[in-house]
């Protein structure tokens, strides 16, 4: 497996790929520092300070975790040498190029994901299936908010992509984009959005930390997705809402009701006894599994690029109704 980017996210799939068992891994990472570090701390079969130092022919399979706006070319050159890859999000900054991306994937049917690991959770899962089986009958709405106080956990946040919309930093087309992919995953597609965002705490950074957005899909399905990046609590609530039940998945909690009782009918916690970020850090590894196990021929339900074109078609929607101060209609 060849790693491009030693960052705060290369760091986590080198995590995830070494946790498997399976890979053996070479990293591709121009920073003199944290190349040395990743050659110190795992057992790394090579180390590249650039992709063109790599030869992409002797890979199964690449990771792409470099800054959103060098995105396009390394898939370039992956496809290039037939190498399947998986790039994280999002997928791009901007709509240039992208459709003759998916076009030259399509054309040499060659597996490409994309790295949105909500989708490997077991509660999402479960809130998927349940929806899928009628347990809340038609599902009509959609509540999400996902906040916190996003300088606790990324300290650094001013000198790293975050702080730069041409770099995909932002609470729309970094934090937002897990959610518009659960949304996508489970409501399908998007028909229309409006949104509003802006910088209203942190500062040193060019990208807004707030943003109120609402879509309706062609199912006949409403979403409103908040999100802000200052408050302290940290929320991370959905709950959807059918003619016949609710579901609410809070963090890893499943919480399921039928009617006004004071009391849930049903409840389970898939965190229960698992301590978070040991938890969170699984996820990588279960994700490296199932691309691998995709490698082998197996079924991979991980997020396609068909999947990532439309979320961040739906980000840069939601950009432009603020910008224009109007509702926008997708255009398929």
């Amino acid at each position: 497996m060849l790693i491009i980017g030693a960052g705060g996210i290369g760091l986590r799939h080198i995590k995830g790929y070494t946790q498997t068992g399976r890979a053996r891994l070479s990293v591709v990472e121009p920073d003199d520092k944290k190349r040395a570090d990743m050659a110190q701390k795992f057992a790394l079969v090579d180390k590249y300070q650039g992709i063109g130092q790599a030869d992409l022919n002797s890979f199964d399979l690449a990771v792409i975790c470099a800054p959103a706006h060098t995105h396009l070319p390394l898939m370039t050159k992956c496809i290039a040498a037939d190498l399947p890859f998986m790039v994280e999000k999002p997928l791009s900054v901007s709509m240039e190029g992208v459709q003759d991306v998916l076009e030259k994937v399509k054309a040499k049917n060659l597996l490409a994901r994309v790295g949105f690991t909500r989708r490997v959770a077991d509660e999402l899962q479960q809130l998927r299936s349940d929806i899928q089986a009628k347990k809340i009958g038609d599902l009509k709405l959609i509540y999400m908010n996902s906040s916190q106080e996003f300088p606790k956990y990324r300290p650094d946040f001013q000198s790293t992509y975050y702080a730069r919309p041409e770099m995909g930093g932002g609470a729309i087309l970094d934090a937002a984009s897990h959610l518009f992919d659960m949304l996508i995953w489970i409501a399908g597609r998007p028909k229309n959005i409006s949104c509003m965002y802006d910088r209203l705490v942190l500062q040193g950074t060019q990208t807004e930390d707030t943003c109120l957005i609402n879509v309706c899909f062609e199912s006949g399905v409403m979403a409103n997705v908040v999100i802000n990046q200052f408050q302290k609590p940290n929320t991370n609530q959905q709950e959807f809402i059918g003619t016949t039940g609710n579901l609410m998945l809070d963090h890893s909690k499943l919480i399921y009701r039928n009617s006004d009782a004071a009391t849930p009918a049903q409840t389970r916690d898939f965190m229960d006894g698992l301590v978070p970020m040991e938890a969170h850090q699984a996820r990588f590894a279960m994700q490296a599994n199932y691309m691998m196990d995709a490698l082998e021929g197996g079924p991979c339900h991980l997020a396609t690029l068909e999947d990532a074109e439309l979320n961040l078609r739906l980000a840069l929607s939601a950009k432009q109704s603020w910008d224009e101060r109007r509702i926008i209609e997708l255009d398929y």
